[in-house]
């Protein structure tokens, strides 16, 4: 896969030949306006192994690089595309992928129409979480940006509707409505989520997972309050999973995944919060067996710009993957039924295209440590902590 990640880094040189910068500071060519970044980072855990499988001994297997290239074709057509690759542990690495790629048409302020594999505006940050230097945190709240579902909840391959709409002294509305397919690759992280998911179960992913037609619907109003923004966002994505049964039989999982997200941001002056609740819903079949399973997270973050250089960042996060179970009074660990994170971040900005962060985290619960990565581990522990640190250039 190391191969792969040099196609890209050649792109970015071999680009290079009439290559001009632009007063943002991306690269030019032929009109085509192009950006790329290259993020690396370390993990280390003290109990479990956490995002990558082997964080307890410290992982380098934590990057990410990519490159977009995009171009205004008229006054109203736009086209552009980005090609990624990233390393969570075992799990994407440095795989190539096309992580989105569309024709935007903008006919009014308030209606343009976008088609091809578009982003999908999952709550506050799913649209921008590839950019890191857009936020303060490294690691996003888990329990609503999932890092091992990423590849998978980025984008959807299809068309949508989108606008802003002006409410006068009431602010402003933008609007999305996106209709598509999800692009499911096992080896991108959600195979093995599925897997761990699955374990209680007896169930086990054994081939690729295929997307129905999924929906999203994303609403985000600019009050009148200046720097208050509210959001609400509804998926509904159905997916069939060819599965084994006890080991042995072959059969069919058919889920249907309902997300509600409700965001708010407010911004003043140097101070950003912002805060996220999530319900997912998951209905399943599979055998004739019908199950419905309930999952709860809610975050509070904020950020603080000391200096230019330099931002402080903290949240607490809180993730149930079962609601109507809270205290694990089903579960044979009872703090696998939570995870409450408290994290805090530095962020310094070397110069306008570097940037470098540490950040640690002190969690209660082992909700999101997979089993798979801990083998032998007997999960008696539940407080534990991690840490991160990350250098990512960009231009």
């Amino acid at each position: 896969m190391k191969n792969k990640t040099i196609v890209i880094l050649l792109i970015l040189l071999t680009a290079g030949s009439g290559l001009t910068m632009n007063v943002a500071g991306a690269a030019t060519l032929g009109g085509v306006d192009i950006h790329g970044f290259i993020s690396q980072g370390f993990l280390y855990s003290n109990e479990y192994n956490y995002l990558a499988h082997n964080s307890k001994d410290g992982s380098f297997e934590y990057n990410e690089i990519g490159v977009n290239f995009s171009k205004q074709l008229t006054d109203k057509l736009r086209a552009g595309l980005q090609l990624f690759s990233r390393d969570v542990g075992d799990a994407a690495n440095n795989k190539i992928t096309l992580d989105w790629a569309y024709g935007d048409y903008r006919f009014q302020d308030w209606l343009g129409i976008r088609a091809g594999r578009i982003k999908l505006p999952l709550g506050l940050y799913n649209e921008t979480r590839d950019m890191d230097m857009l936020r303060t945190s490294i690691v996003l709240p888990q329990g609503i940006y999932n890092d091992l579902t990423r590849d998978t909840l980025i984008a959807v391959n299809g068309a949508g509707l989108y606008g802003d709409v002006d409410l006068k002294i009431a602010g402003s509305l933008n609007y999305q409505f996106i209709a598509g397919s999800l692009n499911i690759d096992n080896d991108s992280g959600v195979g093995k989520a599925f897997d761990n998911g699955f374990a209680s179960s007896g169930l086990r992913v054994n081939g690729d997972m295929d997307s129905d037609t999924s929906y999203i619907g994303a609403l985000r109003w600019e009050t009148p309050i200046d720097g208050l923004k509210l959001g609400y966002t509804y998926f509904h994505a159905p997916a069939d999973t060819p599965v084994l049964v006890g080991g042995v039989m072959e059969a069919t999982l058919s889920n249907t995944f309902q997300f509600h997200v409700g965001s708010v941001e407010y911004t003043w002056n140097n101070l950003v919060l912002s805060a996220e609740y999530m319900q997912r819903k998951t209905d399943s079949e599979v055998l004739g067996t019908d199950s419905t399973a309930k999952a709860e997270s809610y975050y509070l973050m904020a950020s603080y710009a000391l200096y230019d250089w330099m931002t402080l960042g903290a949240y607490y996060s809180v993730y149930y993957p079962h609601k109507d179970d809270k205290d694990g009074d089903d579960l044979a660990i009872d703090h696998n039924a939570w995870e409450k994170d408290l994290a805090l971040t530095l962020r310094f900005d070397i110069n306008d295209y570097m940037v470098f962060k540490i950040e640690g985290h002190a969690v209660d619960g082992t909700a999101n440590v997979l089993a798979a990565d801990n083998t032998g581990n007997d999960f008696d522990e539940s407080d534990w902590y991690y840490g991160a640190a990350k250098v990512t250039f960009s231009f």
